[in-house]
């Protein structure tokens, strides 16, 4: 076993979020996750952390392109945006709909005059793909040019589902009041399952109340990849009932990755306890062993499923404050899943700005222990009938 956990009983887990039930308070202070590994340098993991993502960015896979382009504008900031100006020109459709959206993000102007020859029907240089092509509208509308945000609303309608989702979410990005009537139009005339959870996702970005309490359901659904969406999206939100959905799934929710993104919310929002650390790391360092716990021996773990734990708990890392979460992040820099890495190097690049120089802890930061209600009837949920991930 890789980490070790001193001074915490069995069922201390519980306890953190029933405290105040019981009228108990954990001795937090005295606890300690420890891990086998190494520390790493900081300046030299930042740096290699932003080679690694740059690289991915180059990768001969549009996969691991795409992965990288999503992630670079949200580490990189400004710096991101030659690179993803450059990426406007690949020749795949989803590294351009990622570029796009990122140049949006950091609201890059030097690429405005690219994104607006790539707008234009039947011009040299115009693009293509009309999932994309929603992509380059929201580019456009974070610089200040509206010329076809009109669009949108016809691609909310389109045949072709792809498009239709990528309308809904760049609708949901832009965050605008006036898209709320379309998305519910669209909404009731919707039969694919998957889209109808597009649409709920982008009214709760655009402050639709009823479709944030529809997100909740979500977060109960038999779709991995659904509830890992939803629980991401609420966290975004900052919804209040994040304190009583994310620490039911992070104890209670039978897939690990389920688990590790919950607790990983968790720690982000400022609930960060040793049980949570110890599970989002032993998910980044011994993913199998939770896999099987999970799914039993009688079905066999797969290397997909093992390096999709570990990105999930990369990315988790992230939201700890804990003094080894960088460590862990190091360890998954090392990656032969190309996945995994651009998320360590997610993870890393967001950790090492705050810090300069790692100091010594001899004890955790007291957080705040956050605690469960007593059991309520279970929400109406919005069931998906599609294939979605499961474990």
């Amino acid at each position: 076993m890789i980490l070790s956990l001193r001074k915490v009983s069995a069922c201390l887990l519980a306890a953190v979020f029933l405290g105040s039930v019981g009228g108990c308070t954990p001795p937090w202070e005295s606890d300690e996750v420890v891990l086998n590994i190494a520390p790493v340098n900081y300046a030299r993991i930042r740096q290699d952390a932003e080679i690694t993502l740059r690289q991915a960015a180059e990768d001969d896979l549009a996969t691991t392109r795409f992965v990288a382009m999503e992630a670079i504008p949200k580490v990189l900031g400004a710096k991101a945006g030659p690179i993803c100006k450059q990426a406007l020109s690949d020749k795949s459709p989803e590294v351009r709909f990622a570029a796009a959206m990122g140049i949006g993000e950091i609201r890059y102007a030097p690429a405005l005059e690219k994104l607006q020859t790539m707008a234009k029907y039947k011009v040299p240089g115009a693009e293509r793909d009309a999932g994309t092509y929603c992509a380059v509208i929201y580019a456009l509308h974070q610089l200040g040019d509206q010329t076809h945000t009109s669009d949108l609303g016809e691609m909310l309608f389109d045949d072709v589902v792809p498009v239709r989702a990528s309308a809904a979410l760049v609708m949901g990005k832009m965050k605008l009041k006036a898209a709320i009537q379309p998305l519910k139009s669209a909404l009731g005339n919707e039969r694919d399952d998957a889209m109808k959870f597009e649409l709920t996702r982008a009214l709760a970005r655009c402050g639709e109340k009823s479709s944030i309490r529809k997100l909740e359901a979500y977060t109960r659904d038999r779709f991995v990849d659904e509830q890992i969406i939803a629980i991401r999206a609420l966290e975004e939100l900052q919804s209040p009932m994040c304190r009583t959905l994310f620490p039911y799934l992070a104890v209670h929710d039978k897939s690990p990755r389920v688990r590790t993104v919950a607790s990983g919310a968790l720690a982000a929002m400022g609930y960060e306890t040793p049980e949570l650390f110890s599970y989002c790391a032993q998910a980044a360092l011994e993913p199998r062993t939770l896999m099987v716990q999970a799914l039993g021996d009688a079905q066999k773990v797969t290397n997909k499923q093992v390096y999709f734990l570990q990105s999930l708990a990369a990315m988790s890392m992230s939201g700890f404050k804990h003094q080894q979460a960088i460590d862990v992040a190091g360890e998954l820099l090392k990656s032969k899943d190309p996945g995994v890495r651009v998320a360590s190097a997610v993870c890393i690049l967001k950790k090492i700005p705050d810090v300069s120089v790692p100091k010594p802890v001899k004890k955790p930061v007291k957080t705040e222990l956050l605690t469960l209600p007593k059991p309520k009837p279970e929400p109406v949920r919005v069931k998906l009938h599609t294939a979605g991930g499961k474990d």
